[in-house]
């Protein structure tokens, strides 16, 4: 093979057929819709905090997202599943390199008297064919398949992408672990702050019953009066259990998001501790910038490189397969001539394969890759609206959430007033108690609102962030 044809091949080898990937180009505006709807949250354009639960202030909160980044079995397959596809990027790349094979072997043969071999001997009248002999080998073989149109290294690509797209799939289960580690705390706290407003609301209500069953022994209430008093107690304490149930359900659900039993955590979760606070203001960054910062879509996005790359693997298929070979070694009748001189072989050449008729699977296979690359690329542009549509969902729920916080935060307020107004005068005799006592239960039950839909809130925040996208930069894989 000359030096101008090996040349010929080497600048071939640099064609790569089929399209050349580009990534999509969204035209998304940088400005939100939801503060302008809602008035009543404060929003930054700088970017959400890597580490949004830290905006919660609750070292317990921070401490389970860790473990459960590094301990979540969900995680941990998901990691797995990064470490097979790199190993199918290595296999991939494997034919642009040569391959060689060293083959040591040994034979003892005897050929039959009515064979080939005996008919050729008897034919030319020589005596000397040996018949029976030892015969033993050495050989380095040797092969390389030219990638000339870049069949190889579409597929290299393809392996690439999806290998990053599997990284991305890690990233989003790694956000969605997250968020369901701040979700069941914040419902965990909201129960438990929940339990002591219905325990207080028992009591309150128990005092009422007492009050009433009192009255109506000496005439001044009816039983319609004690029925329905009783009526109202029954209820608050039927609503407890439901309440303790929610707690323990939360604390085994943290437990098994960290990789461990559901009862492990129960120790250091049971004593009571207060919701977090709600932020005065969110760092949301630009609306555009969800299509960097969201692993669905980042994965998307790989997912479209990856069937681009495959219609090249399919339009190369058409094109000849180019492969040199060559066999270096040693052959000989006795073992102990093996690594002489004159034992030395060699063969060296080339092989060219051009498919003529396959019968339609050719065409077949480019027009499924073509397919497959239109639909993954519809997919993409649904997963960005998806994407869009959560986030200006869950700002629109979250401003909506602080907007009925801040009425019912004045609800509260104002029966806090009435409360010790009513507290003051049943001190100086003005009031009875039984008015007081209701003034206390319309307090607790103000109260019990307003948890709720600090709690609601809270969960739109988590929501929020989940669908902004951030919490995976922090915790890469090695």
């Amino acid at each position: 093979m000359n030096i101008k044809l090996l040349s010929l091949l080497f600048v071939l080898s640099g064609c790569h057929m089929g399209p050349n990937y580009s990534p999509p180009i969204n035209e998304i505006p940088d400005e939100w819709i939801a503060p302008a709807v809602v008035t009543e949250i404060s929003v930054s354009e700088e970017p959400p905090p890597p580490l949004w639960w830290e905006i919660f202030d609750d070292p317990l909160l921070s401490k389970y997202i860790q473990m459960a980044a590094q301990y979540n079995n969900d995680v941990l397959s998901a990691e797995a599943n990064i470490f097979q596809a790199r190993a199918v990027r290595q296999v991939s790349a494997a034919p642009l390199y040569p391959k060689a094979f060293v083959d040591l072997d040994g034979f003892h043969t005897f050929l039959s008297r009515n064979g080939p071999i005996d008919a050729l001997s008897a034919a030319s009248g020589s005596t000397h064919l040996l018949s029976e002999f030892n015969i033993f080998n050495n050989f380095i073989d040797a092969s390389w398949e030219l990638d000339i149109f870049g069949k190889t290294q579409r597929s290299v690509e393809a392996a690439q992408a999806q290998l990053e797209g599997t990284i991305e799939q890690r990233n989003a289960i790694l956000i969605s672990v997250f968020a369901e580690v701040a979700r069941n705390y914040i419902e965990l706290r909201n129960a438990q702050e929940e339990q002591k407003l219905l325990e207080k609301n028992i009591d309150l209500l128990q005092r009422n019953v007492q009050i009433i069953q009192k009255r109506y022994s000496t005439g001044y209430s009816n039983i319609l009066d004690l029925e329905q008093m009783n009526i109202q107690f029954d209820q608050a304490v039927a609503a407890l259990p439901a309440v303790n149930t929610a707690i323990y359900r939360s604390i085994f659900a943290i437990s098994v998001l960290i990789g461990s039993l559901p009862e492990s955590l129960l120790e250091e979760l049971l004593p009571v501790q207060p919701p977090p606070e709600l932020p005065e203001c969110l760092s949301i960054g630009v609306r555009s910038e969800l299509l960097l910062r969201r692993p669905d879509i980042r994965q998307a996005e790989r997912n479209l490189a990856q069937a681009t790359a495959n219609i090249g693997v399919a339009v190369a298929s058409f094109y000849p397969s180019i492969t040199l070979t060559g066999i270096f070694g040693l052959d000989s009748l006795k073992i102990t001539n093996l690594f002489q001189p004159n034992s030395k072989s060699w063969i060296y050449g080339a092989d060219i394969t051009m498919p003529i008729f396959q019968g339609g699977r050719l065409v077949g296979n480019l027009e499924i890759s073509e397919a497959q690359a239109a639909a993954v690329a519809f997919t993409y542009q649904q997963t960005v609206l998806n994407a869009l549509q959560e986030a200006d969902n869950a700002l629109v729920a979250y401003g909506n959430n602080v907007k009925a916080t801040g009425e019912l935060k004045k609800i509260v307020t104002t029966n806090k007033t009435l409360t010790d107004l009513n507290k003051q005068r049943y001190a100086k005799g003005l009031v009875a108690q039984l008015d007081y006592l209701n003034s206390a239960l319309i307090l607790n039950n103000a109260e019990l609102s307003l948890l709720q839909s600090e709690t609601a809130a809270l969960l739109d925040l988590i929501s929020l962030y989940k669908a902004l996208g951030g919490g995976w930069e922090c915790f890469t894989v090695e």
